[in-house]
């Protein structure tokens, strides 16, 4: 009996101990959990803490460096900058612009050989010109240009001209020395032309320098009536160049217009098609004139968004003149036709054909054909490789090996022909 309840005894005692333990195991889990959520509360009560500083700094910090540009904007407002440190803004554009080349020709006659009005020269090397150009704004209403050539001549104003822009009706108004808006090529200076040298028609009528002299022009941008864009420019100046029209007395005047149309055929292709005129005395006396009428093409393929690395111009000019001499009426004409391919951004091949009588003499003729390869090393430096073939009815043929390279120092660009 007496074990019985010994026994009965230790089972109570053991379960009140178990019962115990379970009890005090809830109660520290629940301080646990209490005290996890006390910690999680305080750390959320100190990130937001410190966001509110962060935050309260960042301000501050914006508020300061804006007070500093403030401060700084009012000091540039206020600061007075003399005349004389401002006289650097009013420089024009300066630009220097070489052409260089040498030739090989098989004929050995000096009118193939030498420089002349007419043609350039074989057998040597030879610095074409060093075109020195300053352009400028002269005030919001009007442009100066001037373009110096230094070549085997001396120093020669090749151009120097005023320009009002935007006038009444739409016109453009220019004074000075400037090459005529005769067709399209004449206007070009020697180192922008697409192939080296002018084509034979243009030689022989003007001359290697371009039909120009002083004097004034006007530029019409019309409505437009027979194309998308029309234009009209006339112009008179007091010039020539002993060819076709005098350049002695007071009876030099030439007066000079042309009509352009331009078309847009699609995104990537335009034409243009253009008529000119020109009159003027032929000699001294004002007692005979000349008077010449041309008409020209060009079609232009220009891929939008390639136009560096693919491209296509095709231009034809013809010109017909009558030369009054003593005694006789002396009609002559001439033309070319050139076509150039963009290879690439630094390649270009062409070809040109040439044929044109004289309009002193419509007996001598001159004609041929020349292709080329244009290598352009960069914008401002570029080698050209043409072969020229010449047949004349008045002189020996020539096959004439050329390599030109042209550069140039600073923004060298004339407006767009």
């Amino acid at each position: 009996m007496l074990r019985k309840t010994i026994l009965v005894l230790c089972l109570s005692l053991g379960t009140m101990l178990i019962a115990q333990e379970q009890t005090d195991k809830q109660e520290k889990n629940q301080e646990l959990q209490a005290l996890l959520k006390r910690i999680e509360a305080l750390e959320q009560k100190q990130k937001k803490s410190d966001q509110k500083d962060l935050l309260a700094a960042l301000k501050a910090k914006a508020q300061m460096l804006s007070q500093k540009k403030r401060k700084k904007d009012d000091s540039e407002t206020r600061k007075f900058h003399s005349g004389l440190r401002q006289q650097s803004s009013m420089n024009p554009n300066i630009s220097l612009g070489g052409d260089f080349y040498t030739a090989y020709g098989t004929s050995d006659s000096k009118y193939n050989r030498l420089q002349g009005d007419r043609s350039w020269g074989t057998g040597r090397f030879f610095l074409r010109e060093m075109e020195l150009s300053l352009q400028a704004p002269l005030d919001p209403f009007t442009r100066g240009k001037v373009f110096l050539a230094f070549g085997q001549e001396g120093v020669v104003l090749e151009e120097g001209y005023m320009e009002w822009l935007n006038l009444p009706l739409g016109m453009n108004l220019k004074v000075g020395e400037f090459k005529t808006q005769f067709g399209q090529l004449n206007r070009y200076h020697d180192h922008a032309m697409p192939q080296f040298d002018r084509p034979y028609v243009l030689n022989a009528f003007f001359g290697t320098g371009s039909l120009k002299g002083f004097g004034v022009a006007a530029n019409f941008l019309l409505p437009s009536m027979t194309a998308h864009v029309n234009e009209l420019d006339l112009e008179v100046v007091s010039g020539g160049t002993g060819m076709t029209f005098t350049n002695e007395s007071k009876h030099d005047l030439i007066f000079v217009g042309h009509y352009k149309n331009y078309y847009d055929l699609n995104r990537s292709t335009y034409l243009e098609l253009g008529f000119s005129g020109t009159t003027g005395y032929t000699d001294a006396d004002a007692s005979m004139c000349a008077t010449l009428g041309a008409i020209d093409l060009t079609i232009k393929w220009a891929p939008p968004g390639r136009a560096k690395y693919r491209g296509l111009e095709w231009r034809t000019e013809l010109i017909y003149g009558q030369r009054e001499l003593p005694g006789e009426t002396v009609k002559s004409w001439g033309g070319y036709s050139y076509l150039q391919y963009r290879t690439g951004p630094k390649h270009l091949i062409g070809v040109r054909a040439d044929y044109t009588q004289f309009p002193e003499n419509n007996i001598f003729e001159e004609k041929g054909f020349s292709i080329l390869m244009d290598y352009w090393q960069t914008e401002f430096v570029f080698l050209r490789f043409q072969y020229s073939m010449i047949n004349r009815n008045f002189d020996e043929n020539d096959h004439r090996f050329i390599v030109q390279t042209c550069w140039a120092m600073g923004p060298h660009k004339h407006e767009t022909y």
